[in-house]
């Protein structure tokens, strides 16, 4: 076996046992990976969170509840908003099982295809979907009004 791919075989050992190297090869290599518990306010979470509201009835209080993770820029505008609960948020509502895993641990488990940090306080999250091979972001942002919270922002899942 050549100098070469010893090395990057070592690396890539190297880099599953790390937290973020895992995330990266996983990404490379077009894997997945499964969110079951993330901690609190993370953009996992936060994208939890949005599920669970697209899973709740009536319409009423699931609303209330998504519309509580979305950026202060959405809350904000009333077209935007608007366009949230009658396009958006209801869109998620009829397609979010395809976003689901369920495990032993959790039955809102999802699965990560991709991160991308665009900056320190934007990330997007490329959720896996059963129903297509592409997986379908999530953009979240740091919201100075909610104390720098990840906050829904641009679309969702939808």
């Amino acid at each position: 076996m050549p100098s070469r791919a010893i090395a990057a075989l070592v690396l890539c050992c190297a880099l599953l046992t790390l937290g973020t190297g895992c995330k990266w090869v996983k990404s490379k290599m077009g894997w997945g990976w499964t969110i079951e518990n993330p901690e609190e306010e993370t953009p996992e979470w936060v994208v939890q969170q949005v599920l669970k509201a697209a899973h709740q009835e009536p319409f009423d209080e699931a609303w209330a509840n998504y519309s509580r993770y979305l950026h202060s820029d959405e809350l904000n505008s009333p077209v935007a908003m608007k366009e949230w609960e009658t396009l958006r948020f209801p869109a998620l509502r009829r397609k979010h099982v395809c976003f689901m895993r369920p495990t032993d641990a959790d039955e809102f488990a999802f699965e990560i295809k991709e991160e991308i940090q665009e900056s320190e306080e934007y990330i997007q999250l490329r959720v896996t979907c059963k129903t297509t091979d592409m997986p379908t972001p999530c953009h979240l942002k740091q919201d100075p009004e909610a104390g720098n919270k990840w906050r829904v922002k641009y679309n969702c899942m939808n």
